[in-house]
């Protein structure tokens, strides 16, 4: 009898302890169950907005609403047209169609510089190189999807 004591009263008291633990198990707890899915109608093409307008015959023409795309230009320039090497020149950017936005020049020895565009103008001065060949070489200019190049001359260094 001395052995089953103890040991009851140990059984009792684990009993207690580990009761917060396995109520929690012991509830009835709702299962989830699945969700219906459906999947909404797409539609099979798009249509653009038609306004139905009657002409002089009384008969209805169809008019489409789609805004005209905006062209854009672009075009850009060197100043001087003959550049020594080691001496600067300008680049100009004139864009029609866009009045804001970012512009993308690339000399001719790689080097790219950003400028913004205000009312549709940039320019940026460049130096050429003073090691640079006489030849005839040109600038890279890219907007948006547009691109378009500028050339211009390099000249010895040496005066005669």
């Amino acid at each position: 009898m001395r052995f089953a004591k103890p040991f009851t009263v140990t059984i009792a008291s684990a009993a207690l302890i580990a009761l917060p633990f396995t109520g929690s198990a012991l509830a009835e707890a709702p299962r989830p169950q699945p969700t219906a899915t459906t999947k909404a109608a797409q539609p099979t093409h798009s249509t653009p907005a038609t306004k139905q307008r009657q002409d002089r015959d009384g008969q209805h023409k169809d008019t489409r609403t789609r805004k005209p795309q905006q062209q854009i230009s672009l075009s850009a320039s060197v100043n001087p047209s003959r550049v020594r090497a080691g001496a600067s020149y300008s680049v100009t950017i004139t864009t029609k169609g866009l009045s804001s936005g970012t512009a993308t020049i690339t000399s001719p020895e790689g080097k790219t510089y950003r400028v913004s565009l205000s009312s549709g103008h940039a320019t940026k001065t460049l130096t050429v190189p003073s090691k640079t060949r006489a030849g005839e070489k040109s600038v890279t200019v890219k907007v948006g999807n547009k691109t378009t190049t500028a050339p211009f001359t390099v000249t010895t260094n040496k005066r005669r």
